[in-house]
């Protein structure tokens, strides 16, 4: 009997949820620089929608009417769009992250609403000394909104 390297390491990637990164909708009538709107969804939380946006839960509430919301309510909120996404290990607040061509470690660190020094820390072994990131180059990154 044949052992299947390719099966497991497809079960290996099933055994990590993948997020979807919450959007804001950029407040294009004012151009205000970093403010925008998000929906609130049914599933949401004060707490998950915070991290996901980089930001607070007090400032997500003091740029709205409080802590009462309900789904389909349209919140202000801090708006810079990420084109990152990260699979969430089970059970931490980590995941991970296929670094892609041209991916710079500040880029990828403000995406993930950490600092260069926060990504080197999480992945020691990978990134202590050095900050050129290689494409398909498997990072720990933070992963809280899912």
């Amino acid at each position: 009997m044949r052992f299947n390297k390719s099966l497991l390491l497809l079960a290996s990637f099933l055994a990590v949820a993948t997020a979807f990164r919450r959007k804001c909708k950029r407040d294009i009538a004012t151009f205000r620089t970093g403010i925008g709107f998000y929906t609130w969804a049914a599933s949401d939380n004060w707490t998950v929608v915070a991290a996901d946006l980089c930001s607070s839960v007090k400032d997500l509430q003091d740029m709205n009417a409080g802590p009462t919301v309900e789904e389909g309510n349209v919140l202000r909120v801090p708006c810079r769009w990420r084109i990152r996404d990260c699979a969430r290990i089970p059970g931490s607040d980590n995941g991970y992250y296929t670094v892609a061509d041209d991916d710079e470690l500040s880029l990828v660190a403000a995406d993930f609403c950490t600092s260069e020094d926060g990504l080197k820390s999480l992945n020691n072994d990978l990134l202590a000394n050095n900050t050129t990131l290689t494409p398909g180059l498997i990072i720990q990154v933070p992963c809280t909104w899912n």
